[in-house]
């Protein structure tokens, strides 16, 4: 029955026009479903029902394709995503193994790894230490010149410009040395971090178990009175 309904749907097409008559030589016939939700057949699929699934028959009314429906802007969208998400883990992935392969080459045990970190810090701490002499000396002097404009002004006199803009000068400094030894102090925690994870990472690839729970032979040169 279907392979005489298609034989049937040859002869309209054919009586149709030429198109249909070639595309009935072609041997294939493309098959969609109306707005009335009726399959409806041709050489061609009009444009409003392009969007939709179809499916080429043969001659004999067997199926010989199926042409998938047009994604909408949201899958579309959802496939962008899931690509650059698979993207972003594969670049994530390269890179670590680079830095692994790094880590491997560069260092013969923990222990070198642990002595370059030791190292880095100590050199940070020398920094670090200097900066908090500064700003000591900073804040010292502020305080002689708020003492010395003091003086000047219970015994009546007028503070003189060169007091005023020195104790400007010292207060900027201050707050110039205190920034950086902030600063020195956060680049000092990322360091430790960093090599906290890539020993952890070394041991890991060379089947050392976990780090133990030891802090760095480098004590921090933190002053919790200095910011």
């Amino acid at each position: 029955m279907f392979r005489k309904s298609f034989r049937q749907l040859g002869m309209a097409i054919v009586i149709g026009g030429m198109p249909m008559l070639m595309a009935e030589a072609a041997g294939s016939i493309v098959c969609w479903t109306d707005e009335n939700g009726r399959r409806a057949c041709g050489d061609r699929v009009p444009p409003q029902y392009a969007r939709q699934e179809r499916k080429v028959y043969d001659d004999a009314g067997r199926v010989v394709q199926t042409l998938p429906r047009q994604k909408t802007p949201e899958e579309i969208e959802a496939e962008a995503r899931r690509a650059a998400d698979l993207e972003a883990r594969r670049r994530r992935a390269a890179e670590q193994a680079a830095y692994d392969r790094f880590l491997l080459t560069t260092f013969a045990d923990v222990g070198e790894l642990e002595k370059t970190r030791d190292n880095r810090l100590q050199t940070l701490d020398g920094r670090l230490n200097l900066a908090r002499d500064t700003l000591r000396e900073n804040r010292r002097g502020v305080e002689q010149l708020k003492g010395q404009i003091a003086d000047v002004e219970e015994a009546g006199r007028k503070v003189p410009s060169r007091l005023t803009r020195q104790l400007e000068t010292f207060e900027t400094a201050v707050e110039d040395n205190r920034r950086a030894v902030g600063k020195l102090r956060e680049e000092r925690d990322v360091i430790r971090d960093k090599f906290d994870r890539d020993i952890a990472r070394y041991r890991e690839l060379k089947g050392l178990g976990a780090t133990p729970a030891e802090s760095s032979s480098v004590s921090s040169s933190r002053e919790d009175d200095e910011d």
